[in-house]
């Protein structure tokens, strides 16, 4: 048997026909790449950061390691009367020219009262003046210093009431308290034969003295027109002494 030859089978090439866009679609295409840059575009722009007008920038707080504070006290207080700030010493001066005006205004405000104080004082000093050379004896003495401690009493009561217990006056104040610490010093020290000792007349002119300074600053406050006085003070009632 011849055997059968098969002829060969040949494959019809098939060829893929090129696709191409037709001329009619290209214009179309180019209008939607641009809007596709420009939206691109935006997009990187919007994320750059931008400055907030309205942002509060906090100021940078120093670092106090790096502080130089080496500065003497002579160039802290040029530093100060550069940028306009008052010197320490002026400040120190001028809470003492308002305290001051404020204690001055406190006198006039009681001013009969500190005559009255003063000029009591002033009668207490010639009191013992005038009865010292009589005391020749403790009986004699004692006599008189029995109601003179009670007057003694009665003054510390009204001067504690009168200054806040030697705390308001100023200045005034510093004399008037010289001149109180002085008396009581005195009243410790008489008794009979003080008339002979020679500090005596020493230590009553001493205390005049004290208490003309009071008057003078008494008289200078007064006459002072710049210093207010309180309209609501009222002085304290004292009781009226019974004539026998």
């Amino acid at each position: 048997m011849h055997p059968i030859s098969t002829p060969p089978i040949s494959t019809p090439s098939i060829s893929t026909p090129s696709i191409s866009t037709p001329p009619s679609l290209r214009p179309a295409l180019r209008p939607r790449l641009g809007f596709c840059l420009f939206a691109l575009g935006s997009l990187l722009c919007a994320c750059e950061p931008r400055e907030n007008p309205y942002e509060y920038k906090a100021k940078s707080t120093p670092d106090l390691h790096n502080i130089d504070n080496t500065a003497t006290k002579e160039e802290l207080e040029e530093m100060r009367k550069a940028a306009g700030h008052p010197s320490q010493d002026e400040i120190a001066a001028e809470n003492a020219a308002m305290f001051e005006k404020g204690a001055r205004e406190y006198i006039k405000t009681r001013m009969p009262e500190y005559r009255a104080l003063s000029k009591g004082l002033r009668a207490d000093l010639d009191t013992i003046e005038a009865k010292a050379p009589k005391w020749k004896s403790e009986a004699a003495f004692d006599k008189f210093n029995g109601k003179y401690k009670d007057a003694v009493k009665a003054f510390t009561k009204t001067y504690d009431t009168l200054t806040g217990k030697g705390i308001e006056g100023g200045y005034t104040q510093a004399d008037l308290s010289a001149a109180v610490r002085d008396l009581e010093q005195l009243n410790a020290d008489i008794g009979p034969g003080i008339a002979d000792n020679e500090a005596f007349p020493v230590a009553l002119e001493r205390i005049r003295e004290r208490l003309d300074k009071v008057d003078e600053s008494l008289d200078d406050i007064e006459r002072d027109e710049t210093l207010e006085v309180n309209p609501d003070y009222k002085p304290p009632k004292t009781k009226k002494k019974n004539k026998k």
